[in-house]
């Protein structure tokens, strides 16, 4: 007999045995027969056909005993018959999942996993350019995976130690072992106990793309980029076949390393990947080198990047920092351009990324329009949260998909192709199915979801916590929460704790120290997370396969080997936590909350933090123009501000703005004691500057195209006069000289910047009086009655002598226009606790926690020319018996908006019955000189009344030409200034009285009393004749008069009209006022006044008729009706 035939009679000769076991070991035998060797293929054959019936022959520990000598043989021959014992490692895998005995299974795979893994080995490229690797490394994969996908749950410790092989050891799989269809047998089995492991698994496989090979986009740009050197520069010419030939995603480290290359010349990085003869021919004083290179130089100079970095940015940003670089030819800028494509293009096929997420999810067929469209208007408007929420609910379609227990198919459209230069087949074409589709996208959704989280966490400050902090914080959790489940992680705990958070934010009593405990019980959970899903399934594997995939180093001792394990399960773990969808971004965001709760703590007071906390930045400033449904009442904006939101939405001519809403006044203290609180305010207010920019399309701090400013006041109860107000705000120097330069705007411009100066010192504490004798100085100087006949020359110079009064008082005027923005915004909300309002409060019993917020609005400029103006308008006259609408008023001409409300000013009537009652010595009114904006006030007015049902109201308003456009609205308030219904009349006829002045009347009645000049007086003449009426006397009616005026019983006043705060606030007080009296000159510092030649000191008696507006000499009886 031949040799051949001996052996062949042994192995036949395993029939005669009765058993499958018996067999078995009969092979085992002969596999260790020297003479059996070249027929141990077939021998394990035959084995792998007997193991199908082997364990049902078997109780328990005899199972246990074949398993164990099994895998020892199988470890044995490992080496050479590779392919032919994973064959059959699945046949007996599955034989074992069979016995669904526990302890049989777990006996199994802990062997297998002692047996080992087969790894790709050191990846290289022969002469050939061919890919070396361990071809049944691919085969060890598809093994291990059957083995799972044919009881996912049984052999989750399996799926555990692949994850930790791949991880470990590495993975390569090439496009041509069209992986993909392993990827969909796994996914059709019973894949949702294990679906969170599953996911870890199945995101190593670097497989997720439709096209098979180099098609499209990927083979067009590889072709070109060869082209151009018509395949003279072979690293180019082997990078195209490699990509043509031997697809896999090693060709991203590849055009990595040759752009490095091209950078600095250095040929080592190259060497293991690139074949020697490919090697051989690189030369840095190449055409095909030195142009390119020259090209990378200046690009990296121009980004300020390694190459590494340029491949991080966007390829059409590269493309236009290409094409302005004035060295290199247009063919070697367009070969740098095809590098820097083709590694997108392969970073986007290996990796996972996505540059565009709309329009790769476009390129699919799950979802509908309105889902994308939905996301895409979201992410253009910046709202991260919302564009993350919906990213999920495409990701929990795409789930549905995935784990739905029906299989699906694919669609392969697969051709091959050999190539005949180099020999190497490769493989081209589409694989199509629903739930590797699905599961690809997933990956990719993560990635985007990732990103918008980390946006979202970046928005979160937490260099302070405040209410809206914690509403926040709140809101990021549940998006995390919801993220996770998604990926198949539940923890009650971190639900239970979640919830208390919820209900917390509820309870303003709640304390920082609550609020830390239950962030540290979220941490706590997020600690029983990691180690539930991350650590505990993998801490058996890698003891196993730490030692098995490091046992080249040798024997190692005790300590070293603990050592090895330490740092290579360390890097595991890290490795996989990075990669693992949020887990890792919850436990930093955790920890830096928890961080920032202990830090405030620390440094802060008690009381400090409670204010800080009750902050809700949300609700500190609101642009008139928009709605905010939260802050759009009187309690956060004042009822100014709350009333021109609402003319606003009637389309009212109203100038835009914003407000700094009450929250502000609440927690200035708070605010500018802590440096980010401060800072997030500026932003806030910057932020809405330039909203406002966008609608004037004016410029603030703009010298050629100012937009300026008004600040002032709001309050939830109206205190008109009670506190500061800033016009003008935005100019300098600077701006003034420039913004004279404008055409016909030159005596505007100084009368601003006067304005402003003003402003800014009496905020300061200068008195009225002196800029008020600067202006008359001026007027004597250059022999003018009224301001609006100084040329401009002269208005420039009352300015700077307005400024020289500040300096004079070492009061510095902030030049940078934010910062005087802020400072005036400051001052307002300071001028609460000033003595004028606090008076006012005291009076009208308001409380003092009410606060104010501060209106930031454009300037309507009244002082443009002498067809522009300022005045206030009550919609029924107080005067008259008359029902219904029927203005009533003051204007004047040429001025801003506070010249009438402060009385400041002689004024004009606003309507021809007004002019013909009271202005008989005026030739003009506002319906007779400006019917338009008269009509127009009317209009609006019973637009108010009739048609919005408001109560008669007291309206502000500027127009800066006769044209109604010009036309704008400042405020409006209820009208308090009303017709008495009962008043008291002097009995005797008005001839029989000693007549000495006639001004506006103002409440009606009659008055006698005593004269009085200060509060002094008023408080002396109180305590000496406490039965006595008081009359004040003043020169104009300014807010600094009010506390006067709660304390007098009437009021004459030589300027203002029926409409300054004063005279509204005394009206509405009861007093008998008489305004704008013509021929009064009060000398306050003498106190003595002369009205039309009659002199009058303090004490002296004299008589106020509130109807007709006369001034008498002496004492007359009155009587009431």
């Amino acid at each position: 007999l031949f040799f051949n035939d001996i052996s062949n009679y042994f192995r036949r000769f395993s029939e005669e045995f009765d058993t499958s076991l018996e067999k078995i070991y009969y092979i085992f035998y002969l596999l260790h027969l020297p003479g059996m060797t070249q027929l141990n293929n077939h021998l394990l054959y035959d084995m792998n056909r007997l193991l199908r019936n082997v364990l049902k022959e078997l109780d328990e520990n005899d199972t246990m005993t074949f398993l164990a000598n099994i895998i020892s043989l199988f470890e044995e021959l490992k080496e050479q018959h590779a392919s032919i014992v994973l064959d059959c490692i699945l046949t007996l895998g599955r034989e074992v999942i069979d016995t669904h005995d526990n302890k049989i299974i777990s006996y199994f795979i802990n062997g297998l996993i002692r047996f080992g893994f087969i790894y790709p080995g050191e990846l290289a490229v022969n002469n050939d350019w061919q890919m070396q690797v361990d071809i049944n490394h691919v085969k060890n994969i598809r093994v291990w995976l059957e083995l799972v996908e044919y009881s996912p749950d049984a052999m989750r410790d399996l799926l555990s130690a692949l994850i930790v092989n791949l991880k470990l050891g590495g993975i390569f799989i090439s496009d041509t072992d069209l992986f993909q269809r392993d990827v969909t047998k796994l996914l059709n089995s019973d894949i949702e106990p294990v679906y969170k492991q599953m996911k870890q698994l199945a995101r190593i496989f670097p497989v997720y793309f439709r096209e098979i090979g180099a098609e499209g986009k990927l083979r067009e740009v590889t072709t070109a980029v060869d082209e151009l050197s018509r395949r003279k520069d072979r690293l180019i010419h082997f990078l195209r076949k490699q990509i043509h030939t031997e697809s896999n995603n090693t060709h991203i480290e590849l055009t990595r390393r040759i752009l490095q290359y091209w950078y600095d010349g250095k040929v080592e990085p190259l060497k293991k990947i690139v074949p020697e003869d490919v090697i051989g021919q690189l030369d840095t004083g190449s055409e095909w080198y030195v142009h390119v290179h020259d090209i990378i130089k200046e690009l990296c100079a121009k980004k300020g990047a390694a190459p590494e970095q340029l491949l991080l940015l966007d390829v059409d940003e590269l493309e236009q920092a290409i094409s302005l670089i004035p060295s290199g030819n247009s063919r070697d800028k367009k070969r740098v351009n095809y590098i820097l494509q083709l590694h997108s293009l392969l970073l986007e096929k290996y990796s996972l990324e996505s540059e565009d997420i709309i329009s790769m999810l476009k390129s699919y067929r799950f979802f509908s329009n309105k889902d994308i469209e939905g996301l895409q208007e979201n992410l253009e408007r910046n709202d991260m949260g919302a564009a993350l929420g919906q990213v999920y609910k495409l990701m929990s379609h795409l789930k549905k998909i995935i784990v739905d227990p029906n299989a699906s198919e694919a669609l392969e459209n697969i051709y091959y192709k050999r190539h005949i230069a180099i020999g190497i087949p490769s493989m081209y074409g589409q694989y199509i199915e629903p739930k590797f589709e699905a599961l690809g996208l997933m990956f990719r959704l993560e990635k985007a979801a990732s990103k918008l989280m980390l946006e979202l966490l970046q928005s979160v400050n937490l260099e302070y916590v405040s209410a809206r902090t914690f509403r926040h914080v709140y809101d990021i959790l549940g998006l995390f929460k919801e993220g996770l489940e998604l990926d198949g992680i539940y923890n009650q705990g971190f639900d239970s704790n979640f919830e208390m958070f919820k209900y917390s934010l509820t309870s303003p009593s709640f304390s920082l120290d609550q609020y830390i405990n239950i962030f540290q019980f979220m941490a706590q959970n997020i600690r029983q997370i990691i180690s539930e899903y991350f650590l505990d399934v993998y801490e058996l594997p890698l003891k196993k396969v730490i030692p098995q995939l490091f046992s080249h180093k040798g024997p190692l001792s005790e300590q070293d080997n603990k050592q090895l394990y330490h740092m290579e399960s360390e890097k595991f773990f890290r490795e996989i936590l990075s990669s693992a969808f949020l887990v890792q971004d919850l436990d930093n965001f955790i920890t830096n909350i928890i961080s920032t709760l202990r830090s405030m703590i620390d440094n802060y007071s008690g009381d400090f933090i409670n204010n800080m906390m009750t902050y809700d930045p949300d609700l500190a400033i609101s642009l008139l123009y928009k709605e905010t449904v939260e802050m759009d009442n009187p309690v956060f904006l004042g009822a100014k501000a709350y009333f021109l939101k609402k003319m606003i939405s009637y389309d009212f001519p109203i100038p835009p703005g914003f407000v700094l809403t009450t929250e502000i006044f609440r927690h200035k203290n708070t605010i500018l004691r802590h440096p980010y609180m401060e800072q997030e305010m500026d932003q806030f207010i910057l932020n809405h500057i330039w909203e406002v920019e966008k609608i004037t399309r004016q410029q603030y701090g703009n010298p050629k195209n100012p937009l300026l400013f008004s600040v002032r006041s709001g309050t939830a109860i109206s205190m008109p006069g009670a506190m500061r107000t800033f016009l003008n705000v935005g100019m300098n120097d600077e701006i003034a000289e420039t913004f004279s330069r404008k055409p016909d705007h030159g005596w505007t411009a100084w009368d601003c910047y006067r304005r402003f100066i003003q402003s800014w010192g009496m905020a300061y504490g200068i008195d009225r009086d002196i800029f008020d004798g600067v202006i008359l100085e001026h007027k004597v100087k250059h022999g003018v009655e009224q301001k609006i006949q100084f040329t401009p020359e002269q208005m420039r110079a009352i300015a700077y002598a307005y400024k020289k009064v500040l300096e004079d008082s070492g009061i510095i005027i902030e030049k940078d226009p934010f910062k005087q923005l802020k400072q005036a915004i400051l001052s307002v909300i300071e001028s609460w606790s000033s003595q004028r309002a606090k008076y006012y409060r005291e009076h009208l019993q308001i409380a003092d926690e009410w606060g104010t917020a501060v209106i930031v609005q454009k300037m309507a400029l009244g002082n443009l020319s002498a067809c522009s103006g300022t005045g206030v308008v009550f919609t029924n006259s107080p005067i008259n018996d008359n029902a219904g609408i029927n203005l009533y008023g003051d204007f004047t001409l040429c001025s801003q908006g506070e010249d009438i409300v402060s009385g400041l000013v002689h004024t004009l009537p606003i309507s021809e019955s007004q002019r013909r009652e009271f202005y008989s010595d005026c030739s003009l009114s506002l319906q007779s000189a400006f019917p338009s904006i008269y009509n127009a006030l009317l209009d609006l007015s019973t637009q108010l009344i009739e048609i919005y049902g408001f109560m008669h109201q007291e309206i502000e308003f500027t127009f800066e030409s006769d044209d109604p456009d010009d036309l704008y609205i400042l405020q409006t308030r209820n009208q308090k200034l009303k017709k008495q219904k009962t008043y008291a009349t002097f009995i005797p006829a008005p001839d029989e009285m000693k007549l000495t002045g006639r001004g506006i009347g103002i409440g009606g009645g009659a008055l006698t009393g005593i004269l009085t000049f200060d509060m002094n007086d008023l408080k002396e003449s109180i305590k000496n004749n406490p039965d006595e009426k008081l009359i004040l006397v003043r020169p104009d009616t300014v807010p600094d008069d009010i506390p006067m005026i709660f304390r007098c019983d009437g009021l004459i006043t030589g300027k203002g009209g029926a409409t300054s705060h004063a005279a509204v606030a005394a009206g509405s007080l009861g007093k008998v006022c008489v305004v704008n009296c013509k021929g009064l000159v009060v000398n306050e510092a003498e106190k003595r006044c002369i009205i039309n030649g009659v002199s009058f000191s303090s004490g002296d008696r004299i008589s106020i008729d509130g109807n007709l507006g006369n001034v008498y000499e002496g004492v007359y009886e009155i009587q009431y009706e």
